[in-house]
Order: structure tokens, then C-alpha cells, then sequence
């Protein structure tokens, strides 16, 4: 009798070429080299001029290709909320025309940005590995991968309706200057505030971020529905409101704001019951990883 040859696993298939590791770049791949392009492009872009230099933006634009190029585990989930948030706030200008809206910001750059970055590979070299650098742990390994993506897409809305709520405040306050209107109410920059501060508890590993832009953005869809439907019907109208009143000047960023935030409690709401079933419970505590 003959020996019967032992089944012979057949090779892995070859990852596509954007996504192959360099050796003369460090390990990186052509899509990382696209990207980190990207962002040293911009912020060259910011010191073209230095009369219209935006410091906030040219600060923001290298910590972000710094991050990115020596791959910190939140680098890549942070690119695409940025793009998310430039979408967010430039869309809501398609009611008025599309002279109202700069189309680079409209969909270009931040669709071809998410394109790019919106891959399993970077997910993989990102947020599932262990991290490179000792002094920067990776907070998010210990996370399943259907719990990272859910903190990913709670910390894109949330991040974006920060983003409208900013900006509707900056229009209402400029409203107040010029309009007999009522005080701009101080809920919406609590609402950021909680926003930035949950999202970086989650940035941190810790679950519990879930629950506060849970609630946050609860609080939010209940306080802005009715501004956001009176906005609807000045919009579709075309009338003005015989008197201004508070979010007047922001009226085109309320429904948009106000899908966010129910977006951002429909992705989160699974997790945030069950972590709190936990605590309510008394639970024995658990690793954020066995938080199912």
C-alpha cells in the first residue's frame, strides 16, 4: 500500500497591490503612501497663502498625517469621522443651490478619502493589531470587531453632529448681534462638550463612552425635533416667520442634526442595553472583550 500524500493546504491568495507591504516604506502599503500624500498635500495647501492660514486647521491637518504615519490605532477611524463631518456640514447647502456649496468639500475630497481609507487591510494594520509602539498601547484590540465597528459608526455620527451643532451655534449667536431673537439656550454646546468628552473615553477603550453619546444623543433628538420641524416648514414654504426666532440662521443644519442624533442611538443602542443591564445587574465585571 501506498502512503497517501498528505492534503497540502493551497497558498493564500496574494493581497491586492494597494494593499501589499512596501520594505522600502517602512511596511507600509501603497494605500498608506496615498493617504499620508493626501494629508501632507493639505497641509501644504494651508501654507500656500499664509494671509488666509487657518492655524486650527493646519494643527489639525499634521497631527493628522503624524498619527496616521506612525499608525496610532484611532488614526484611521478619525480620518474617515473628519471626512463624515466635512460631508455633514457642506450637504445641508444643497437646499440654497449648488452656488452655496464648495463641491471639492461637497463630495471630491472626502469621498475619495473614504474610498481609501474605508478598507479591511488598514482596519486590520489599525485597530485589530497589537500596537508598534509600547508607549501607545492599542486600547481597542481587546474589543470584538463587531464592538469596534459599532464604536467607530456611534463616534462618526456623534463626531458629525457635534460638528452641525458647532456650527448652528456660531450662526445663532451672529443671529443674536443683528435680530431681536431670543437667546441662543446653552444645551447644544453641553451636547458637544459630552460629545468630545464619551468619544474620548471610547478613543481610550472605555465602554462606558458608549453610553454617554447614548444619552447625549437622546437629549439632543428631544430638544432639536421641534426646532428642526418648524425649519422643515419654513423651508419647504419659502416664507419667512413673522418673527425670527432662535436657530432661524442654522435652519438648513436642524434636520440633518436631528438624523444624526438618531442615527447615532440606533447604532449604539444594542451595546449601550447591554452594558447597562450589567451595571444595573451587578454583574461580575468583565473585560471589555467578553462585553458581547
Amino acid at each position: 500500500m501506498h502512503a497517501q500524500d498528505s492534503p497540502v493546504d493551497p497558498p493564500a491568495p496574494r493581497p491586492p497591490r494597494l494593499d501589499r507591504d512596501l520594505a522600502w516604506a517602512g511596511g507600509r502599503s501603497p494605500r498608506e503612501l496615498l493617504i499620508l500624500a493626501g494629508g501632507v498635500a493639505l497641509c501644504c495647501s494651508e501654507l500656500l497663502d499664509p494671509r488666509t492660514l487657518d492655524l486650527g486647521n493646519f494643527l489639525v491637518y499634521v497631527l493628522a498625517t503624524v498619527a496616521f504615519a506612525v499608525r496610532v490605532y484611532f488614526a484611521r477611524a478619525a480620518a474617515v469621522g473628519a471626512c463624515v463631518g466635512a460631508l455633514a456640514q457642506q450637504w445641508p447647502h444643497l437646499r440654497f443651490g449648488l452656488e452655496h456649496v464648495n463641491l471639492a468639500t461637497l463630495g471630491v475630497f472626502p469621498l475619495l478619502a473614504i474610498a481609501l481609507l474605508a478598507s479591511p487591510d488598514l482596519v486590520r494594520r489599525f485597530e485589530r493589531e497589537t500596537s508598534r509602539h509600547r508607549w501607545l498601547p492599542n486600547h481597542w484590540a481587546p474589543f470584538t470587531a463587531s464592538q469596534t465597528r459599532t464604536i467607530r459608526w456611534s463616534i462618526y455620527s456623534a463626531g458629525a453632529l457635534g460638528g452641525l451643532l458647532d456650527h448652528t451655534l456660531q450662526l445663532s449667536q451672529h443671529q443674536v448681534i443683528w435680530a431681536a431673537v431670543e437667546n441662543v439656550p446653552a444645551w447644544p454646546r453641553v451636547a458637544m462638550i459630552s460629545i468630545v468628552v464619551c468619544a474620548g473615553l471610547l478613543v481610550l477603550g472605555r465602554a462606558i463612552g458608549l453610553i454617554g453619546l447614548w444619552l447625549t444623543s437622546i437629549f439632543v433628538a428631544v430638544l432639536i425635533a421641534p426646532h428642526a420641524w418648524t425649519a422643515e416648514r419654513w423651508l419647504i414654504a419659502h416664507e419667512l416667520p413673522e418673527r425670527a426666532q432662535v436657530f432661524w440662521s442654522a435652519k438648513h443644519y436642524l434636520s440633518p442634526a436631528l438624523l444624526l442624533a438618531a442615527l447615532t442611538v440606533i447604532t449604539s443602542t444594542p451595546f449601550a442595553l447591554r452594558l447597562l443591564r450589567r451595571v444595573l445587574l451587578r454583574a461580575p465585571s468583565e473585560s471589555n472583550a467578553d462585553v458581547e
